[in-house]
Parts: structure tokens; sequence; C-alpha cells
């Protein structure tokens, strides 16, 4: 089975995430995923995810570029739709549309509330799919319990037949469900090897209630990596907040790891709200958390180790393995992790 590789773009300067995407694809990445919220805790730059993805469009040629993800309630699924065929035009078939139920950080300030999570993914997915293959001589009709349309199509593009797949950003049983009855592929958070066979058979599940097959989806393995000679790396000690902020808001795993505190509601990414506290309050209960919790959502060590733990979720189902390099990747580390592990694992 082929595997890809997808660069996760970190919350950096706009200069920085075009050089080192610009990097990324240079040194043997297949898909670049930039992140779409309106805030974060902490103080790094956030950008809106489409613009950004124009941006890389012009000045990338091969990757696939998508994100993790846009949330279902900031925008009309005709807005998505339309932004989606736009950056595929642009980028000449390359885009990806990346969607999920949403987060409180991005809407509970605006005074929009989560309702009906699993209704308005079911009906976006449907509604923006429609949209998609909609032309003049055949519009799109849709009458759901949210949404609705009328006659509707979108003249973007003429150039590129094949329309942007669309991955699920899903994170609870019911919503992988929906997404192996209906998306194109899926895009966990946070796992391990102990609980992604477990999450994905939610997937599965999903697939047999359309009739449609596992191969049928491009499931990702979301991995953070740290590639190091020595277990005394100062940068693995430095490393083990981060991982525990990225289990702290997806609780779930860190409870399949044997983490019986408990953990509080407002870290939950559909309870937590940003404010000067939040971040201070994360570190606090994050630095609890033992580095043999942590780093079993991460691949830390030897090319040679980080390989192992890619090969066997490989073997659990997993195509395609979104990097995200733990501290900021300099040119080296690109370069290292193309020849020592991605032809590797491409070529064996």
């Amino acid at each position: 089975m082929d595997v890809r590789f997808g660069y996760n773009i970190s919350w950096s300067p706009f200069k920085e995430i075009i050089s080192r995407s610009v990097e990324a694809e240079k040194f043997g990445f297949d898909s670049l995923w930039y992140h779409d919220h309106l805030m974060i805790p902490g103080h790094a730059p956030v950008f809106e995810s489409f613009t950004l993805l124009t941006a890389l469009a012009t000045k990338t040629n091969h990757c696939k570029i998508g994100q993790t993800v846009v949330d279902l309630y900031r925008r009309h699924p005709a807005t998505i739709a339309q932004s989606a065929l736009t950056l595929n035009h642009i980028s000449n078939g390359r885009a990806f549309l990346g969607i999920g139920t949403g987060q409180a950080m991005n809407l509970a300030p605006l005074g929009i509330d989560i309702k009906k999570p699993l209704t308005t993914l079911r009906e976006s997915i449907q509604f923006i799919k429609g949209l998609f293959n909609a032309t003049k001589d055949n519009p799109f009709n849709f009458l759901g319990e949210i949404f609705s349309a009328k006659n509707i199509f979108l003249n973007t593009d003429e150039k590129t037949s094949t329309p942007p797949s669309i991955y699920v950003g899903a994170s609870a049983p019911r919503t992988r469900e929906i997404t192996g009855e209906l998306a194109d592929g899926w895009i966990p958070y946070v796992h391990t090897l102990s609980n992604y066979e477990k999450l994905l058979k939610d997937i599965k599940n999903g697939t047999k209630k359309s009739g449609r097959k596992i191969s049928d989806l491009d499931l990702v393995a979301n991995v953070p990596i740290l590639i190091t000679e020595n277990e005394n790396d100062e940068r693995r000690k430095k490393i083990g907040r981060s991982l525990s902020i990225r289990l702290l808001l997806e609780g779930n795993t860190l409870k399949d790891l044997g983490w019986n505190e408990e953990i509080p509601e407002e870290f939950s990414q559909s309870k937590m709200i940003v404010d000067e506290s939040m971040s201070k309050k994360l570190e606090q209960m994050a630095d609890k958390i033992p580095s043999e919790i942590t780093e079993q959502i991460a691949a830390i060590g030897k090319p040679s180790e980080i390989i192992e733990v890619l090969e066997n979720y490989k073997k659990m189902g997993a195509k395609h393995f979104v990097i995200k390099f733990l501290g900021q990747p300099t040119t080296e580390d690109l370069k290292k992790f193309n020849s020592e592990i991605i032809q590797v694992m491409k070529n064996a």
C-alpha cells in the first residue's frame, strides 16, 4: 500500500509558513495542512485558512493543500463549497477540504452555539458534495432539517474535473460513523497506537451503513514527531507540555492511556473559551501528566524508531501521515525526515 506524508503547518508568521511549506514540498511531502481557527490559546498569529492556502497555492507546485479543519457554523456550506472550488481552481486541482463540527473557542465569542452537530455535519457533507457536482444543466436542490437549496450551481472551474476530497476531523463515535458513511477521508486529532484501531472501528461501521469499502477512504494518522539520537536531548524535555496540552484537548485519548484524574470540562474542545487565564490553566494541568503518557501520542527517537511507529499505524489501515514537527523545524529537519523516513517507507 502506498503511503503519503502531509506537513502540518505550525502557528507561525506568514513568511515562515510560506518558506517552510515550500521546503516541505521540496523535501518529499505530498500535502500541506493548515488549521482553521478564529482564536487559539497563546500569542501566535492566526490566519484565515482559505486565504493562507491560496497564497500557498501560488508558491507550490504539486502538494495537495487543505485545512484541519473548517467548522460548520461560521460559514454556510455554500460558502465553504465555493471557497474550496475556488482554491481548487487556483491550485490546478490540488485542493482538499477539511471540515468539523466546531470548537467553542471559535464560536462562543461570537455568540454561536454548537447546535445539532451530527445533523449539521451530515447535511453539510451532503450539501457541499452536491454543490461540488452541480452544473447549470443539473443544478443542486436540497431540503434538510437545517439547510436547503433550490436550483443552485457554482461556475468556478472548467479546467479541473475532480472536486476536492472532503476530510472530516471526527473525534467522537457518531461523527466518525458519519465520516465513514459520507466523507472521503478521516483526520483524527489526538490518538496513539493503542487506541487508533478502536477509533477506526467507528469509521468502518459507517462505511457498512452506506455499502462502501474502508479502502474508499483516505485514513490519516496525525503524528507529532521529534527526530533525536539522544534520550537526554534537551528538546525532548521541552516538548512534554505541548504534547500534554494536546491530550487535555482530547480527553478521551488521555483516559484511554490510563489518566484517572478528572479533566476540567472547560478544557474540552466543545467548551473551551480562550481568555488570558486559559493558557496558564492548561499549562498547570499539563505539567502533571508524566512523559510516559504524553509521548505515546508522538513518534520520538531515531529515524528507524519513528518508521517503526508509522509502520504500525500503516498495518492498522493508515494511508496518510500528517506530521507535526515538535518545536520549530529547521531545513535540516525536513531534509533528514525526507531522506531517512519518507524515502525509506516509500521505497520499501
